[in-house]
């Protein structure tokens, strides 16, 4: 055989014997009296096999580990994907319509816009009735306003000073008593009975 011919039968007959299911000494024989003419190849793979479990185990407890520590790192370094805004795709149309169907004054739907309103002070009757009125879900909505309060953003300021917002969230019920919503309205709101 010429030397490419005999590389390329070598490394087929290396790669079948890395193949076997079992790399034990009846198999080791086999292939020795099989393919006399690659005995060094052959006994150079078989102990460099034996040898590669043992490596494999003593290092996977220490690779699981490094591993998992480098995930946990990178799960609390990755930032959290910002709350979806239910209310940023409403029209002024839809808005007006919102606020009729809950039938509350804008400066209530402004005040959930705004992520103004305590979220654990509404009662789950409005909320479910305002998340199917945005079309969104009862959790979205919620995991929308648990954010902080924020500015407008449809509103453009003009100012010498930059604009604050509130860092403290109001109740539901002083959010409708600001609107002026009458008291009877408001009862029927926080009782959840509309």
């Amino acid at each position: 055989m010429t030397d490419p011919d005999r590389d390329a039968y070598a490394e087929d007959v290396l790669f079948e014997f890395a193949s076997e299911p079992s790399h034990d000494r009846a198999t080791l024989e086999r292939y020795l009296r099989e393919h006399p003419t690659l005995a060094a190849e052959l006994l150079d793979m078989s102990l460099e096999l034996e040898v590669q479990p043992e490596r494999e185990v003593a290092s996977a407890p220490i690779d699981e580990a490094w591993v998992a520590a480098s995930w946990d790192l990178f799960i609390a370094k990755t930032p959290k994907a910002a709350a979806i805004d239910p209310f940023a795709r409403l029209t002024s149309p839809e808005t007006i319509a919102l606020r009729r169907q809950l039938n509350v004054p804008s400066a209530v739907i402004q005040g959930f816009r705004l992520r103004m309103v305590d979220v654990t002070s509404v009662p789950n009757r409005f909320i479910q009735e305002m998340a199917e009125s945005i079309r969104t879900s009862v959790e979205q909505l919620k995991e929308f306003l648990a954010g902080p309060p924020r500015l407008d953003p449809q509103v453009s300021y003009k100012s010498d000073r930059a604009p604050v917002v509130e860092t403290e969230k109001i109740s539901f019920e002083r959010l409708l008593r600001e609107s002026r919503v009458d008291d009877d309205r408001i009862r029927d709101l926080l009782s959840g009975s509309e």
